[in-house]
């Protein structure tokens, strides 16, 4: 039997190296930053998206208090319609009593003036028949 000589390579029992290059480290900070933007995009994306949000709640918010005023405008207008008829019919009954109270002092002063006229030619008489009758002298 023939004894020979055995070698064994043995290893160190620490755990392996992890070595980085220049290219892996650049290659990390590249792939970081490109997280980050991507982050940094997102961000202004979700920012613009809220503005208009914010935005379109608020024009909501106006639209809601001009059609708001828009029903207290049209309410305005109703009750003014009705008080501008209210004066309409006013207007016309004034004219109509005012029309009337003229025709009415028109029939009386012509009544008056014939009822005058009349009592005129009546004195007229007196005076003339008191003139022949008894010297009587009409002063004027």
């Amino acid at each position: 039997m023939i004894i020979t000589n055995s070698e064994i390579a043995v290893t160190s029992s620490t755990s392996p190296r992890i070595e980085f290059t220049l290219q892996d480290t650049g290659s990390f900070f590249g792939i970081v930053a490109s997280i980050v933007m991507l982050f940094g995009v997102g961000i202004s994306i979700i920012s613009k998206i809220n503005k208009i949000s914010f935005t379109v709640d608020g024009i909501q918010e106006a639209l809601k208090l001009h059609a708001s005023n828009a029903e207290k405008i049209k309410d305005l207008e109703k009750h003014l319609a009705i008080h501008q008829q209210d004066y309409v019919n006013y207007k016309e009954a004034n004219l109509a009593s005012h029309s009337s109270l003229s025709d009415l002092i028109e029939h009386n002063w012509q009544r008056s003036e014939s009822e005058s006229n009349a009592i005129k030619g009546s004195i007229k008489e007196l005076q003339g028949f008191l003139h022949r009758t008894n010297d009587f002298k009409v002063r004027e």
